[in-house]
């Protein structure tokens, strides 16, 4: 998704693409220049954009405080986001729905999502589970 947005590949993501992601998400509390007020920069490495999202993942599911947000919990809630039918594992079709979802239709293709699966599947059960997810996120 990172890579994605990141549409001159300088490793940054602007505050426009991710406005534009909040709104595919149906996330829009925030207009661009209040996002700049939030995040206090113009754009967003990996790393951060990476914080960001957990935590807005946080607020959107009720955290209050997102600041004191767990990693694991963080990493949770943004897990669920892709398990769209909450049975705890990320499948190849839950992917290239969310992903389809957030417009990235070139990335959706079955056989792109199998291999983005694949890659990840340490255990290979063909799917994703939140072990794998969060080291997927962590980079381990």
């Amino acid at each position: 998704m990172f890579e994605k947005l990141d549409k001159n590949q300088n490793g940054l993501v602007t505050l426009d693409e991710l406005h534009w992601i909040l709104e595919r998400l149906g996330w829009t509390e925030h207009t661009p220049e209040e996002l700049e007020l939030i995040v206090g920069k113009q754009s967003l490495d990996l790393d951060e954009f990476l914080r960001f999202y957990y935590d807005a993942v946080s607020v959107r599911k009720g955290t209050e405080n997102h600041n004191v947000v767990d990693d694991d919990e963080a990493i949770a809630k943004a897990f669920h986001v892709f398990d769209v039918n909450g049975d705890g594992y990320i499948s190849s079709e839950e992917l290239r729905t969310v992903l389809e979802r957030l417009g990235f239709e070139e990335e959706a293709k079955p056989c792109d999502c199998g291999r983005m699966i694949r890659v990840h599947d340490k255990n290979l059960d063909g799917v994703i589970d939140f072990e794998e997810f969060k080291n997927m996120m962590l980079h381990v």
